[in-house]
């Protein structure tokens, strides 16, 4: 902690702050401060999406398994994943629920995440969705606050999606599509776990990962 003493001049003063790389022209709250490299956020939105993407592999529905994570202040606060009610049959149990040609026997990924996530998490905070957020599940990420939604790749059943980029227009959303190529997505990660500390380092062996096409109408 830096103190100074009556006795001292203000030229004094000065010279020590600016050696201390202070500004004394620029008011206290207004000093720059020092962020993490750009290169960090971007891996921290990757891990991030990363672990939704995993936690899709939960959902319930397949029509779309989905997920949906919340963050603020660069941590993930909370996700959810699309599944039905709790106690009540699946849609891998006793099949899709049908209206209108949408399953409606799940809660959807972002309706858990807001459930799975406390109230001050989410205001200002920033959605990631796996494929396109129906209209409904967007008004809900708004009426709690949410100030951005990341969503990749893309889901043409999505109920509403044509309003989506109004609704965020009115309501002051950034909102952004992300096409991933998962391949290169998680080959990256595993590729960074190969590296000294890392969990694959350590277990002595890398992961290579190989893409196929699947056929355009699997049994």
């Amino acid at each position: 902690m830096m103190v100074f003493y009556d006795k001292y001049p203000l030229a004094i003063k000065n010279i020590f702050l600016i050696c201390h790389g202070i500004d004394m022209k620029k008011p206290a709250s207004k000093l720059k401060k020092q962020s993490l490299s750009p290169s960090r956020d971007d891996l921290r939105f990757k891990v991030f999406l990363g672990s939704v993407a995993l936690h899709s592999a939960l959902g319930t529905c397949d029509r779309l398994r989905t997920a949906c994570g919340i963050i603020n202040n660069k941590r993930l606060r909370g996700i959810g994943y699309n599944g039905s009610v709790s106690g009540l049959a699946h849609c891998d149990q006793d099949g899709h629920l049908m209206v209108d040609n949408h399953c409606i026997r799940t809660r959807h990924g972002e309706v858990n995440a807001i459930t799975n996530t406390d109230r001050k998490d989410i205001r200002d905070g920033q959605a990631i969705v796996i494929a396109t957020p129906c209209l409904d599940c967007a008004k809900d990420l708004a009426e709690e606050g949410i100030r951005r939604i990341d969503y990749v790749g893309s889901y043409e059943n999505s109920l509403g999606k044509q309003h989506l980029a109004e609704l965020a227009k009115q309501k002051g959303i950034e909102l952004i599509n992300h096409q991933v190529d998962w391949a290169d997505f998680f080959q990256e990660l595993f590729d960074l776990l190969t590296q000294k500390g890392g969990v694959l380092k350590n277990a002595g062996y890398s992961l290579k990962v190989t893409k196929e096409s699947l056929p355009e109408n699997p049994s």
